[in-house]
């Protein structure tokens, strides 16, 4: 028997009101030129909130306290298949600090979007997860082609 395993990743939505902080992607190798809420992959030993609160601190430079980071959705993403990624998708409304770039090498700004008027040009794992927080979704699957959930 085959064990396959899968990558943890996590992303937060820092909203504020019906705005959404998105940060445009450099120098990265993946989908450079794109935008994604921030977030990333658990380092060891580390639990996906203390994950998304770290990725909060790294990269938009933000403090958000346990209390006030709540998970709305996870995925199951398949890319390039034969390759797992599972993210947990969590959400805040309140925070500390002034969001601002700490990652300028692999992140070329940050700025505010309308959660119902993303770019085009934004990463899909990113709009999925936006779309199932919008549309009170908890779970989604991508690129399994039995199961192609998200868009």
């Amino acid at each position: 028997m085959t064990i396959f395993r899968s990558v943890i990743g996590v992303q937060l939505l820092l909203t504020k009101g019906e705005r959404v902080l998105l940060a445009r992607r450099r120098n990265t190798e993946f989908g450079d030129g794109e935008w994604n809420a921030p977030g990333g992959r658990l380092d060891a030993g580390e639990d996906v909130l203390t994950a998304v609160i770290r990725e909060a601190e790294e990269e938009i430079g933000v403090q958000v306290e346990r209390e006030h980071v709540r998970m709305v959705a996870s995925m199951h993403i398949q890319s390039p298949p034969g390759q797992a990624l599972i993210v947990f998708i969590f959400q805040a409304d309140t925070w500390s600090g002034e969001p601002w770039n700490r990652e300028p090498e692999r992140c070329s700004e940050l700025r505010w979007f309308d959660i119902d008027d993303i770019p085009d040009d934004t990463i899909l794992s990113t709009r999925a997860g936006l779309d199932m927080f919008r549309n009170n979704e908890h779970f989604g699957l991508y690129g399994w082609p039995e199961h192609a959930t998200l868009r």
